[in-house]
């Protein structure tokens, strides 16, 4: 087992990584503990027994972070009288987590939360870093918290006992981890394939150094007000548009991936950057992530999509670049130089 402890934003977070850690859970509450738990871990009713909670299984899904699965959070929090004293913690994917995670900073203006995600993306991911959101009017994202988690417990457990292709999403934000600022994590990367680190050795190491560069880049820019906080966001500017619109038919992890083929290339097209194309495309290859077919692609639509950019500033968008593999900054770039090379990679890639 590893563990990680770290300081952001005033406060402390610390991160178990391993396997069967359901009494480290149990050690580690505060006062009653409610769980909000993915109805798809069934599963895992043995383990899930283990740890001591007032369960309450709900869907999973982009469709759940919503005011109305807000409302059914809170209601089950009244009924229930949880003070602020009392954790609340989910056990399942990113969209558990970020529902929970939001109604957890609202309710009584916070009371304590613990993290248990299951998927490889929400523990490499969307656990760390305090942001806690929901969608609105076919937004995604646009209402949210930052707001941390006292304890992330990274399972391997639920990774190990589930097929490989569900280890997709979260091997895409962990190769743009390392694209971004780990030259040698990606040349690890690089070597190995879906198939060589599917052990509980080389998971915990994954897990691990992304959890570090996460927390690295967090801890400098929490509210991600400095602009250091907008490299983890390398690929999300046409990810996340991609996401909207197909109606989240497309994956999140797809669609990053997807997404930093394009912003490379837009970049790259600007002379912003060198062309790391066919380099992203063979280690994205190596985790069997699918390569979109942007031939059905509306580029006024994605840019529509892309105005609603957390990282627009001025009318122009802070597109995260590639100095070298392990090495990115942002640059301010206008909306119409995005769409006029968006639209050339989508009529080049068809």
């Amino acid at each position: 087992m590893k563990q990680i402890s770290a300081d952001i934003n005033g406060g402390k977070i610390n991160i178990y990584i391993g396997s069967g850690l359901e009494d480290y859970i149990n050690n580690n509450i505060y006062g009653r503990n409610v769980s909000f738990v993915s109805k798809s871990l069934s599963g895992y009713r043995n383990k899930l027994k283990k740890i001591k909670s007032i369960k309450i299984y709900m869907h999973d899904g982009e469709s759940i972070k919503d005011l109305r699965y807000l409302r059914f959070i809170v209601k089950k929090l009244i009924d229930l009288n949880i003070e602020r004293s009392d954790t609340v913690s989910y056990i399942g994917g990113g969209t558990v987590g970020d529902l929970t995670g939001f109604a957890s900073s609202v309710y009584k203006r916070g009371i304590n939360l613990v993290a248990v995600p299951t998927t490889l993306l929400a523990q490499v991911d969307s656990s760390i870093g305090g942001k806690n959101t929901i969608n609105f009017s076919g937004i995604k994202n646009v209402i949210g918290t930052f707001y941390n988690p006292k304890y992330i417990f990274n399972d391997t457990d639920f990774l190990l006992n589930s097929d490989k292709s569900l280890l997709n999403d979260g091997m895409a934000e962990i190769i743009k981890m390392a694209i971004i600022n780990d030259e040698n994590f990606y040349n690890y990367l690089r070597n190995n394939n879906m198939d060589t680190i599917f052990n509980q050795n080389d998971l915990e190491n994954i897990i691990y150094k992304s959890n570090k560069i996460k927390l690295n880049i967090v801890s400098r820019d929490f509210f991600d007000k400095n602009k250091i906080r907008y490299l983890l966001n390398f690929g999300h500017t046409v990810g996340h548009a991609i996401e909207s619109f197909t109606s989240n038919d497309v994956s999140h992890g797809t669609a990053i991936a997807n997404g930093m083929l394009a912003e490379n290339y837009i970049a790259y097209k600007m002379g912003l950057s060198e062309n790391f194309y066919d380099e992203i495309i063979t280690i994205l290859e190596n985790y069997r992530i699918p390569l979109l077919n942007f031939k059905n692609f509306d580029p006024d639509i994605i840019i529509k999509y892309i105005l609603n950019d957390k990282k627009m500033e001025s009318g122009k968008i802070n597109l995260i670049v590639l100095d070298r593999i392990g090495k990115s900054h942002t640059e301010a770039v206008e909306v119409s130089e995005i769409k006029r090379y968006f639209s050339e990679f989508l009529e080049v890639k068809k």
